[in-house]
């Protein structure tokens, strides 16, 4: 039996990170002012990191790869909600 291990493998991660960004992608659940200081991929690590961690919140998962990877630019949470506050509960739940 395999032990539950709070990171994924680097090969799960791409590919979990490729069928999302083509998800949201086509459902535009989050929108990237032009302005943006993040992409979508970045943003996307924090979703999945948060979701895939035993928080369960955007903010732990934001704090969490800053302390992990200072020299990456992680988006905050609040950042991340402004990019898919447009978006109603619906509209995402129906992407899945």
């Amino acid at each position: 039996m395999r032990l539950k291990n709070d990171s994924m493998e680097p090969m799960d991660t791409a590919s979990l990170l490729a069928i999302s960004s083509e998800l949201f992608g086509k459902y535009d659940i989050i929108t990237l002012p032009e302005s943006a200081n993040y992409d979508c991929q970045d943003t996307l690590n924090v979703l999945l990191h948060a979701a895939t961690s035993p928080t369960n919140s955007l903010e732990s998962a934001s704090n969490d790869l800053k302390d992990k990877n200072p020299d990456l630019r992680i988006p905050s949470a609040a950042t991340i909600f402004n990019y898919i506050k447009d978006n109603n509960i619906e509209d995402i739940l129906s992407a899945f």
